[in-house]
């Protein structure tokens, strides 16, 4: 592989629409949110609905900024070909979409603390003291840390996991502005079925010289199909027999003339 991955029109549709794909899902997610935590008291399926988002927005923010790393981690199933397009994926990406680094895109904290939440509780487990009985009777009770919460306000559409927030409203526009970018860009992210666009994308690319609307590579050839020449090669053949059989009907014509001619003057 070269020293710069080749960005060609088939490479930036095949990460446009896989983007554009986690970006639809995960507005579809949050439509179920804002319906559910309406409600109340919202119900169980609200956080349902909100992890949900927080996976696909977290493909979003890492097919925008991947997580990179110093060599190909091969016992993942990396190559040093892979690991190339990565270190420049991301940051080709951003520039293309202007996604800036204060997007709240990239932000990751709230999505990191709820897939890790186990983390959190191990933490506050931890560190919970147990009062002893002595301690109760005499109102010496130690400072106790807050419980680790996951939580959605409803007037706000703030999230609020472990003490990390996320505004629903600011991720919601920029998701919309990149999706809008990315439409302008690459005219498959508007099919209907996101699933079928990406499946499309995926085909192996036309080389350009090769489309209808290229110039010809043979300038001096007939670059018609064999099935279009013979059609036409029909007609200048029959045109041809044609004249040769003129060419011999004229020419007997005049062998009986002169023939003739001879016979003509013995009559006189």
């Amino acid at each position: 592989m070269s020293d710069e991955p080749i960005w060609d029109e088939w490479a930036h549709r095949v990460y446009l629409t896989w983007l554009a794909r986690e970006i639809r899902y995960a507005q579809v997610a949050l439509a179920e949110v804002y319906e559910q935590a309406s409600r109340t008291p919202p119900p169980p399926g609200t956080w349902i609905s909100l992890e949900t988002f927080l996976m696909f927005t977290a493909k979003v923010s890492k097919m925008l900024s991947p997580l990179l790393t110093d060599k190909p981690r091969t016992n993942k199933g990396q190559t040093q070909e892979g690991w190339e397009w990565r270190q420049e994926r991301g940051s080709y990406l951003r520039n293309l979409l202007g996604v800036d680094e204060t997007s709240p895109v990239l932000d990751r904290k709230v999505r990191d603390a709820s897939e890790h939440f186990d983390e959190r509780l191990d933490e506050w487990v931890a560190h919970q003291p147990r009062p002893s009985a002595e301690q109760l009777e005499a109102s010496d009770l130690p400072d106790f840390p807050s419980v680790p919460l996951r939580q959605v306000e409803q007037e706000s559409c703030v999230v609020e996991v472990a003490g990390e927030k996320l505004d629903l409203k600011a991720i919601e526009i920029d998701l919309r502005r990149i999706l809008a970018r990315a439409r302008e860009l690459e005219p498959l992210t508007t099919v209907e079925d996101p699933s079928l666009a990406t499946l499309l994308a995926g085909l192996p690319p036309f080389p350009p010289e090769l489309r209808l609307d290229a110039p010809t590579r043979r300038p001096g050839e007939d670059v018609r199909t064999g099935t279009d020449r013979e059609p036409a090669a029909a007609p200048q053949g029959e045109s041809d027999e044609t004249i040769v059989a003129r060419g011999a009907d004229a020419l007997s014509s005049a062998q009986e003339a002169d023939e003739q001619a001879p016979n003509a003057l013995k009559g006189e």
